[in-house]
């Protein structure tokens, strides 16, 4: 087994592990003296009112509002920093949207999984049409587009893609550009569709973007504040601590709330009924490598051997770089490709990059 294969399968156990405790753990009531139910400290947790997005929530609702008379709404673009709420107000609307209308139907797609245009089509049809109609081996594309053309002819859809950026084929998105779909992109920049062709961003017309900004220390408290009293017995944790946790989380509710999780879990096996700093000062580290492992299971294969590549190297200038990744692919992409994944790794915080040009060198961030 090469190397990289055996530090992306390492990465990916590490995080599914991470996961795998949220979600077992989702629903337990504890005997303890801290945590009374975790469920409200995982990632799947989807609170009634997502705090602070108020004016992003008018904004998409009033953009979709055309959707529910039958008519083409604008395309949005949600973009902002990981950690901001997109993809949770986003599901959620789509939700308020399908039960308001037995006639909207809704499909979500993560980018990230689901990145060729077979496998979104697919995706697409499977959620919005009868699952047992089409098989993943052995259906061809042209079949997967005229079935979802048959379908949203006959309702109307909204269409979520998440992490959006990261579709290999973006005249995809030209298919699903069409009367009485809404379609609603995710990403973390507002360029995510900068390198789409003329005739897509011409199908698909003015773009409504909604700016998703970093939580400020504040509006995390306030944040961390909600989770707690429903997860934690009172006077678990106190206002101090919850601010000292928001100030570490950088603006990311989910790696704030994740601290909140080790903390706690921390102070339980301690037997204690409360929160220390010393709970947080351990905490804190834990989940900004949760937050890291996460993100870096997420790369694509070609990402990933570039990350193992820069990892075994320590730091590597970009030509040895790409000399060891076309010895090791049989398919490889090409330069330009490998050059939008490192800039796309580098603005994660996957590596740090020094220089330019053929001086350019890089490293793992820390």
């Amino acid at each position: 087994m090469p190397r990289w294969w055996a530090v992306a399968a390492y990465r990916q156990a590490t995080t599914e592990r991470l996961i795998s405790i949220g979600r077992h753990s989702t629903g337990v009531m504890y005997q303890g003296h801290v945590i009374h139910d975790l469920d409200p400290l995982t990632e799947e947790f989807i609170p009634e009112t997502i705090l602070h997005r108020a004016s992003q929530r008018e904004l998409i609702e009033s953009t979709l509002d055309p959707l529910l008379k039958g008519y083409k709404p604008r395309p949005l673009l949600l973009f902002g920093p990981a950690g901001t709420g997109k993809t949770s107000l986003a599901t959620e609307i789509a939700e308020d949207l399908s039960d308001e209308s037995g006639n909207v139907r809704t499909a979500y797609v993560n980018c990230w999984v689901d990145y060729s245009k077979f496998r979104v089509l697919y995706s697409i049809v499977q959620q919005i049409a009868s699952p047992l109609l089409i098989h993943r081996k052995g259906t061809p594309t042209d079949e997967l587009v005229e079935r979802l053309e048959r379908v949203l002819g006959a309702s109307r859809c909204l269409v979520i893609l998440d992490e959006v950026d990261q579709l290999k084929d973006k005249d995809v998105l030209y298919l699903l550009a069409r009367p009485g779909v809404g379609l609603l992109f995710i990403a973390d920049t507002e360029g995510a569709l900068l390198d789409t062709s003329m005739r897509t961003r011409s199908r698909l017309g003015s773009l409504q973007m909604v700016d998703f900004k970093a939580y400020s220390v504040e509006e995390l408290a306030a944040i961390l504040d909600a989770r707690a009293k429903h997860a934690l017995y009172p006077g678990a944790v106190s206002a101090e601590h919850l601010h000292l946790i928001a100030s570490s989380a950088r603006g990311d509710a989910r790696r704030a709330i994740e601290t909140l999780r080790f903390a706690a879990a921390d102070a339980e096996r301690a037997d204690r009924s409360c929160i220390l700093d010393a709970d947080i000062k351990e905490a804190i580290p834990q989940a900004k490598k949760a937050s890291s492992d996460r993100g870096i299971s997420k790369l694509n294969m070609h990402q990933r051997l570039l990350y193992a590549i820069i990892q075994e190297g320590k730091s590597i200038g970009s030509a040895e770089l790409y000399h060891q990744y076309y010895e090791q692919v049989h398919d490889p992409v090409r330069v330009r490709t490998l050059r939008d994944y490192l800039q796309k790794m580098t603005f994660y915080g996957f590596v740090r990059a020094r220089g330019t040009g053929r001086w350019r060198t890089y490293s793992i961030a820390e």
